[in-house]
């Protein structure tokens, strides 16, 4: 990995990692505090199996927010992708990795598509605590696992965007009674992403504002 000096409040170790798995061996792309200690923790599930750049860029911008942030690359099949989230769960759980608290608890979030592997996995693994959605609907089946999981839910969407049922998502709050809803007015999808068309550089901001302050309540703190 690559360290990052003097860029945000927290100096970080960032690129491409392993994940043991059993007999195989899972990829990702992981950015952590280059400090001492065990980190609040969160998974990333992005809209492509394999994370993009701009997935790539908000792990980078949430550890130099202290929050050791891990995006695994998938295969695109949901029965592997969510065996596969189980291990990588697991793998930063694991109380020898010497950088995440995740064994006490870690968030997720998902962007797109990516919330059908992070709902499956909240509804299976009680470590996790705190999901954030960001431009993904929250269907009839995304919403039977959260309200399994029965966890914090931040839903980020816009009514400009064409790629989601905004109206689907909010009625899910009558079954996901600890979800709050950031909606805004007209951005187009992929608004977070920089390098989308709808790009928009003060939602995307606003948005990861969202997010930091939303984990920054619902995770354990540094050990």
């Amino acid at each position: 990995m690559t360290v990052l000096i003097g860029e945000g409040t927290t100096e970080i170790i960032y690129g491409e990692t392993s994940i043991p798995a059993g007999a195989e061996t899972l990829g990702g792309y992981l950015a952590r505090p280059d400090l001492d200690g065990d980190w609040p923790t969160i998974l990333v599930f992005g809209p492509k199996p394999e994370p993009t750049s701009a997935i790539k860029a908000m792990c980078r911008r949430m550890a130099r927010h202290a929050v050791a942030t891990l995006a695994p690359a998938m295969t695109g099949d949901h029965a592997a992708d969510r065996r596969m989230a189980r291990s990588i769960a697991a793998f930063v759980a694991n109380k020898d990795g010497g950088w995440s608290n995740a064994r006490i608890g870690y968030g997720l979030v998902a962007f797109g598509s990516g919330i059908d592997d992070a709902a499956a996995l909240a509804s299976h693994d009680a470590r996790a605590m705190a999901l954030a959605v960001v431009g993904s609907t929250l269907d009839g089946a995304v919403t039977d696992a959260l309200s399994s999981a029965d966890i914090p839910v931040l839903f980020i969407g816009s009514r400009g965007d064409d790629t989601v049922d905004i109206d689907r998502s909010v009625e899910a709050r009558d079954e996901l009674p600890r979800a709050s809803y950031a909606l805004y007015g007209d951005m187009a999808a992929h608004w977070w992403d920089i390098e989308a068309p709808g790009y928009d550089e003060d939602m995307a901001f606003d948005t990861f504002d969202r997010l930091v302050g939303f984990f920054g309540e619902q995770l354990p703190a540094r050990l």
